[in-house]
């Protein structure tokens, strides 16, 4: 009897938990999908581009001496939305955003510009080379770099 009645009790305890329903919200939300484009700009093999990529590092060699190496990130992270919009936060703040503009797509690269908004006039448009590695990372390469090196590291957020 004893053991019923502690089943009981731990059943309601249980089931007097709150639930919660995770809903993702992203600062980029109020940019409606359709600005800049109305359909898919990636091909498939690119889609796994979307999301929330956490800036680990900026690795700089560039230049005739070259650079100073690693630097620490200047933003938290980068998101990628549907369709060609982007966004750089950091301390849930959003420090720019505009179009992706695909330069090259083909079966052996994938390079994009990253347009900012006029909202954001020190904003400089960049284009990237960009390199998936492991499940969950990806480099940005700067395509405009002639001499040297200059990437950046990210790991996918959950």
């Amino acid at each position: 009897m004893r053991k019923i009645v502690a089943i009981i009790i731990l059943l309601s305890v249980f089931s007097c938990t709150k639930d919660t329903v995770s809903t993702s919200i992203s600062l980029l939300d109020t940019i409606p999908t359709n600005k800049f484009y109305a359909n898919e700009i990636f091909a498939d093999n690119n889609l796994k581009l979307y999301g929330q990529w956490q800036f680990l590092y900026v690795f700089d060699d560039a230049g005739i001496a070259g650079g100073p190496g690693k630097i620490s990130p200047t933003y938290n992270y980068l998101e990628i939305r549907k369709y060609g919009i982007y966004g750089k936060i950091k301390d849930n703040q959003v420090l720019e955003s505009g179009e992706i503009l695909v330069t090259k797509q083909n079966a052996t690269e994938f390079q994009i510009t990253l347009k900012p908004d006029k909202s954001y006039p020190l904003a400089n448009e960049t284009w990237y080379d960009i390199t998936y590695f492991g499940k969950d990372s990806l480099m940005l390469r700067d395509a405009s770099v002639g001499c040297g090196v200059l990437y950046n590291v990210y790991r996918k957020q959950n």
